[in-house]
């Protein structure tokens, strides 16, 4: 017979329970660096005392630190109590610096504890080694959560936020991805918290376009051109109100922007308005009209003149044409900005539309739908091939339908998903930047029927979602305080419908 054998375990700690005197204790570093005490606080101590003991360690010199109940032992001081009961022998085993911040974050787990002094302790611990999943599980945070306040840690300028106690998580995240970029930081800062994603996306995508820009100038300018940043009508005319013809010629050609090249005045404006690669314009302009004429000297007409109109002189015409360009800028500045507005909601909205089938529980109203989608837009769901459906639920390679049939035949429960990230593939592949430009009903519905959902629709998808656009401010509304403005309500006007 063998004998059993059996390996021993750690002895447990002695714990006991002791009267201290607030006053002649340590207070271990502790992760909670602002302390309020409300006099209240105080005066129930001064009253009853220190009921809920708290926890101490005791070095091998025999210096008694606090490291639980910070709160309670400052204003045990301050209300001038001389007793108090601690307990010794709880302290993590290691004794170390950040066993006792994993020891304060358990205890501050449910506690109120400011974000700069949770970003702190987390830092500390990451550096010593502490996995993300680790340190998550002793402050009662998700890993996610732990990681976005690592990252914060690492930005300065989200760390000098972060001191402000005024921003969230998310906002410190995005200060960070942005940091560097004053404009971007300001707007994501400033904006309010249902804008916060549309926003950011915004940011990113001017990004994107200024990179492409920047890359487009150099492109330009390495072929030796001159490249002006914006178009300055005093200085700046375009080649289209500029000809090489006589003086008295009859035909009086614009001038060529290829051929211009060679001209002193010659410069280039290079725009980009968009992601797509279309969202590209180079135009051509001389900054010395002086060497070339006006295309219109032959302005006055037979047809002006049968109209009873008053002839114009070569600058009356041009001055003219000018007004008549820049209203045509205008709209194109308005045509330019909601389409690039456009895309980022797309962006924004197809996110949105993921995290809505990542869901527990889908919302009301699903089946109606669907329903709907498979009939009134039959020729939607023709139309989308493949579409995003398969992206929308987090299926990657090829042919998606065949595997989101299968997770149906898998998991039958999940049809009502499959079939809802189906329909709204097909509706979200009819749209475009058309849907704001000529709203058509069935758009405005699908973009309500997200709204009721809980999806919130910038600017621009107001406009496609059939809502009056927002009057531009008055010179009266300027002082107004933003609470005396009466805001139209969103429960009225945003009753969605599947139709």
């Amino acid at each position: 017979m063998v004998a059993k054998t059996t390996t021993p375990t750690a002895a447990a700690p002695v714990v006991s329970i002791e009267q201290i005197d607030p006053n002649q204790v340590e207070l271990d570093p502790n992760i909670r660096t602002q302390v309020i005490l409300p006099p209240e606080f105080v005066e129930s101590i001064r009253a009853e005392g220190v009921r809920e003991p708290v926890l101490a360690r005791r070095t091998p010199d025999g210096t008694v630190y606090v490291y639980d109940g910070q709160r309670r032992l400052l204003a045990a001081r301050e209300a001038g109590v001389t007793s108090m009961l601690a307990v010794f022998g709880l302290e993590d085993a290691t004794g170390t610096e950040t066993g006792r911040i994993q020891d304060q974050l358990r205890t501050f787990a449910r506690a109120d504890l400011a974000l700069t002094d949770r970003i702190a302790a987390y830092e500390q611990l990451a550096l010593d080694g502490i996995s993300v999943e680790k340190i998550a599980k002793t402050a009662g945070q998700t890993a996610e959560h732990v990681t976005g306040a690592l990252t914060v840690a690492k930005s300065a300028k989200a760390t000098e936020y972060a001191g402000y106690r005024t921003y969230s998580l998310d906002r410190l995240l995005l200060i960070a991805e942005f940091e560097g970029d004053e404009d971007a930081i300001s707007a994501v800062t400033d904006c309010d918290d249902e804008d916060l994603e549309f926003v950011a996306q915004e940011q990113r995508d001017e990004h994107v376009i200024r990179v492409r820009q920047a890359e487009l100038i150099a492109q330009y300018e390495a072929e030796g051109l001159t490249v002006v940043r914006r178009y300055d009508w005093s200085t700046m005319t375009e080649l289209g109100r500029l000809t090489d013809a006589d003086e008295d010629a009859d035909e009086r050609p614009a001038l060529d922007p290829e051929a211009h090249k060679a001209c002193l005045g010659h410069v280039v404006r290079v725009e980009v308005y968009g992601l797509d690669e279309s969202d590209v314009q180079v135009t051509a302009y001389c900054t010395r009209k002086e060497l070339h004429r006006s295309i219109y000297r032959n302005y006055n007409t037979a047809a002006r003149a049968a109209a009873d109109e008053p002839e114009l002189t070569p600058e009356e015409a041009e001055a003219r044409a000018e007004a008549e360009a820049e209203a045509k800028r205008q709209e194109r500045r308005t045509l330019i900005a909601n389409n690039k507005a456009w895309n980022t909601a797309t962006t924004v909205r197809i996110d949105w539309l993921k995290s809505l089938l990542s869901r527990k529980k889908l919302p009301t109203g699903v089946g109606s739908f669907v329903a709907v989608t498979m009939t009134r837009h039959r020729w939607d769901l023709s139309n989308d091939n493949d579409g995003i459906a398969g992206d929308l639920l987090g299926i990657t390679g090829y042919n998606n339908r065949e595997a989101m049939a299968g997770q149906v035949e898998k998991t039958p429960t999940r049809a009502a998903y499959v079939s809802l990230a189906v329909a709204l593939s097909a509706r979200e592949h009819a749209t475009s930047r058309e849907s704001w430009r000529h709203p058509r009903a069935e758009h405005a519905a699908y973009l309500r029927q997200l709204e009721t959902w809980g999806y919130h629709l910038s600017p621009v998808e107001r406009i496609a979602a059939g809502y009056q656009p927002d009057p531009e401010p008055t010179s009266a509304d300027v002082d107004t305080p933003a609470e005396a403005v009466d805001v139209e309500s969103e429960s009225e006007s945003a009753e969605a419908v599947a139709a």
